[in-house]
């Protein structure tokens, strides 16, 4: 079975950004949800369900996680949207994230 995750990583303090709400949605409608551990992961953002072909988003609400930290950021939510063609990879979706800029890419 596929899986989805993500981690994200703060590149101003060089630490996982822990206590981030990621939500996962497809066609607009949420499918699951979890909140990065202490390493900045979510490891199953599936919910137990097979990945499906189509439009995913996933969305970062990192502007909890700023202010949780006293730190000024442009940015309340990420969203990244994605295309799933193939049912039989995992998909890996990382931020790269700072208070005024952000990196995703495809991993492994």
């Amino acid at each position: 079975m596929s899986t989805l995750s993500t981690h994200i990583l703060d590149t101003t303090t060089g630490q996982p950004a822990a206590g981030v709400k990621v939500a996962h949605s497809v066609g607009g409608k949420l499918v699951a949800s979890g909140v990065t551990n202490n390493d900045g992961r979510v490891s199953d953002l599936l919910d137990g369900q097979p990945i499906t072909p189509g439009n995913h988003t996933l969305t970062f609400e990192v502007g909890p996680y700023f202010a949780t930290n006293n730190r000024e950021t442009f940015f309340s939510n990420i969203n990244v949207d994605f295309v799933v063609t193939d049912i039989n990879r995992n998909y890996h979706i990382p931020l790269l994230l700072s208070p005024f800029s952000f990196t995703s890419y495809r991993g492994s």
